[in-house]
């Protein structure tokens, strides 16, 4: 709360402070007996809510548009882009001991898929649209 630094004395020793408030809101800061500041306290300290608000009537327009960035409408996923992440191991071979009476029908295991190319992002270009960041107005 306080705008500035209270410095004492710099020793090894453990000091003894004390803060006094006054009926005229006035301070006085004590270190070891010795006064280390004094002063007004609404001039020193940071006790009342900013002077200025959000002006409660304000408004973000409708229209504003808060993003920098938007997806390229020309821009369109390539047809040989779905691809699953995983693929049964085209190497793998059944158990030879594998009973599919007790065992269920035998699935290969899955590896990982070289041609998996993550999921499709549209290009991002410049919002020509973009006003900036809205600033709330600031009243009294």
């Amino acid at each position: 709360l306080i705008k500035g630094d209270i410095w004492g004395k710099g020793d090894e020793f453990t000091g003894f402070s004390a803060l006094i408030v006054r009926p005229d809101n006035t301070y006085v800061v004590k270190i070891d007996d010795k006064e280390a500041q004094s002063g007004s306290l609404e001039e020193d300290w940071d006790f009342l809510p900013a002077k200025k608000i959000n002006d409660p009537e304000a408004k973000k327009p409708e229209d504003w548009v808060d993003n920098a960035k938007m997806d390229d409408p020309e821009d369109a996923k390539p047809e040989d882009w779905d691809k699953p992440e995983y693929i049964p191991d085209p190497d793998a071979e059944k158990p030879e001991d594998w009973d599919d009476e007790t065992d269920g029908e035998w699935e290969p295991p899955s590896i990982p898929n070289p041609e998996y190319k993550g999921t499709w992002k549209p290009r991002q270009i410049d919002n020509p649209d973009y006003k900036g960041e809205w600033v709330h107005p600031q009243i009294d």
